[in-house]
């Protein structure tokens, strides 16, 4: 209980600390409060969105979102497949941002990170947007290089985002094309 005491929670990263921690309980509580609600469509834009989001948020872990959305597109709405994903993978990436954050002076040494400094400076916001809309293993760098360089957090997430939105749509839509495409082709 004393350590407790010694927070100063006037600083950012105690702030930004406390708010992740707040919104996985309130997730974690609304998803137990909620849970015999849910039909099978509720389900299937739940896991597009749990995908999306341990996909971006866990960054050693292989989750396939992106089949994810593109086999769930199929079946449900693509505009609401990739708002959903879109979101829950912007989300997810507060991770890398806030281990960039936190981390700034363990990282700072690394050429990778050098690098991407001197970008970040320059064309930050083109950087953040370009790799959030191509899928890529490599965003997590840059998340943690944003996040290291205190790239503001708000246009941080606006940034991801937006190309995280155009990412998922432009998937699912062309899945649930391509699905109407090739049962067309063989007449199911």
């Amino acid at each position: 209980m004393r350590y407790i005491s010694q927070v100063d929670w006037r600083r950012q990263e105690n702030l930004i600390r406390l708010g992740i921690l707040a919104l996985v309980v309130a997730a974690i509580i609304a998803a137990l409060l909620l849970r015999n609600n849910f039909g099978t469509t509720q389900v299937g834009y739940s896991a597009v969105a749990l995908s999306a989001l341990v996909a971006s948020a866990g960054m050693l872990i292989p989750v396939p979102a992106l089949a994810t959305s593109c086999a769930a597109a199929i079946f449900l709405s693509p505009f609401l497949v990739g708002v959903i994903a879109g979101t829950a993978e912007a989300v997810g990436e507060l991770s890398g941002y806030y281990l960039g954050y936190t981390g700034r002076f363990a990282i700072s040494r690394i050429r990778i990170f050098q690098r991407l400094e001197r970008w970040m400076h320059h064309r930050g916001w083109l950087l953040l947007f370009l790799f959030a809309l191509v899928p890529n293993p490599i965003f997590d760098v840059v998340g943690i290089a944003a996040g290291a360089l205190r790239y503001p957090i708000w246009a941080f997430l606006a940034v991801v985002w937006v190309g995280k939105l155009i990412k998922y749509f432009i998937f699912a839509y062309a899945c649930a094309a391509g699905a109407d495409w090739l049962t067309g082709l063989f007449g199911i």
